[in-house]
């Protein structure tokens, strides 16, 4: 009896064990998806905060001094105070307009569901196509589930900045955003053809965001390049080893 006693327990071993390492690894799974959604939510709010400053504030600040020269000229030059309250009423509905756009903008929840890469990417095209005169092109031929969880999340915000940096700042009226395998790398390339830049002006990756999409790429062991030119349109290449 003793001996049957023990055998039994030395078999169940191995599979208290096998639960074990398996409560292990959803605990370290819950915890980098923790991690990533956190990541994720604070960088959401950094954009946030730059796309406010840039393209609402600096305008509402432009309308207060705008206010205090009517202010100054009320009894002076009454032409002069009627052309200012035309901008200043001008200004603030292109600011009302600004931060629609960016409540509009932020309107999904920044944590990306496992194997969505192209249904979301396609989504934020679709919304583009209506909400602008873009003519926007998207070829996707990865399958988003055999990517590595991490590697969708990043080259989903990533393309997504991208395509927000062109339409905010290109002045184009095409983009292109590939995405495709290469023997064992994944893909990107986002073109547009609008004004471009000076790439001697934008080292280091300051660029219009440029920096930030590079870290983005790098934390994954990928590579981020561009090509521009000014009036040359602007060209984004992404490669990432799988």
């Amino acid at each position: 009896m003793f001996e049957a006693r023990s055998t039994d327990q030395s078999e169940s071993l191995p599979g208290c064990e096998r639960a074990g390492t398996l409560k292990k690894h959803f605990r370290n799974k819950a915890k980098l998806e923790d991690k990533a959604a956190t990541a994720a939510l604070t960088e959401e709010r950094q954009r946030i905060s730059r796309e406010l400053h840039d393209r609402a504030l600096q305008l509402l600040s432009s309308v207060k001094l705008r206010a205090e020269v009517c202010r100054n000229q009320f009894l002076t030059d009454q032409k002069f105070l009627e052309r200012e309250l035309e901008t200043i009423e001008k200004e603030i509905d292109t600011a009302i307009v600004e931060i629609r756009n960016i409540l509009a903008e932020t309107r999904e929840p920044v944590k990306l569901a496992a194997g969505s890469l192209e249904r979301r990417l396609k989504a934020e095209l679709d919304i583009f196509r209506a909400r602008t005169a873009f003519d926007l092109d998207f070829h996707c031929s990865v399958v988003a589930r055999d990517l590595p969880y991490e590697i969708e999340r990043e080259l989903y915000f990533t393309l997504r900045e991208g395509v927000l940096n062109a339409v905010r700042h290109a002045r184009a009226s095409q983009l292109t955003l590939s995405l495709s395998r290469d023997g064992t790398s994944c893909v990107a390339s986002l073109s547009d053809n609008g004004v471009g830049f000076d790439m001697s002006a934008a080292e280091g990756g300051t660029h219009y965001g440029l920096k930030s999409m590079r870290e983005r790429i790098k934390r994954i062991g990928g590579e981020l390049t561009f090509q521009s030119a000014p009036g040359a349109g602007t060209q984004i290449s992404i490669k990432i080893p799988l």
